[in-house]
């Protein structure tokens, strides 16, 4: 999502207000969200697994296409509502993999979301020229 920022900013001319209330309603969703879904699938594991969870790309196409700031934003709580989906699970599993290695089984998980995170500015500076491509990068 961050790296995407710039390019929104500049192909519809928004301030840092805008661009900032993108980041908060993704953060925002998520942050409240997360505990929620937590809630849900420790009493019901077996109900998101392997539903699309870590389908990002379906959630970040809706920016691709959004030609407004309305439809932006609601892509923001889209992506926010698939990261609260996607963590809580994924963590879960993670610890089931873990033969008993529980912290370093979650170790391993983090690293993988900050490599995602640090990899993901890079990437997209290759890659995204516009809006259009954002689709095809998030494939």
């Amino acid at each position: 999502m961050p790296p995407v920022y710039p390019l929104l900013q500049r192909t519809f001319h928004f301030n840092y207000w805008q661009v900032g209330r993108i980041a908060l309603t993704t953060q925002l969703t998520a942050s409240i969200l997360q505990p929620i879904v937590g809630f849900y699938t420790d009493r019901h594991p077996s109900l998101l697994t392997g539903r699309r969870n870590g389908r990002h790309h379906d959630r970040t196409r809706g920016f691709a296409m959004a030609p407004s700031y309305g439809t932006i934003l609601a892509a923001a709580a889209l992506v926010g509502i698939g990261s609260a989906v996607f963590h809580p699970e994924s963590s879960r599993i993670a610890r089931l993999a873990s033969g008993g290695q529980h912290g370093m089984a979650q170790s391993l998980f983090q690293v993988g979301g900050n490599a995602g995170s640090a990899l993901g500015p890079l990437l997209a500076w290759a890659f995204i020229s516009g809006q259009s491509s954002i689709a095809w990068f998030s494939l």
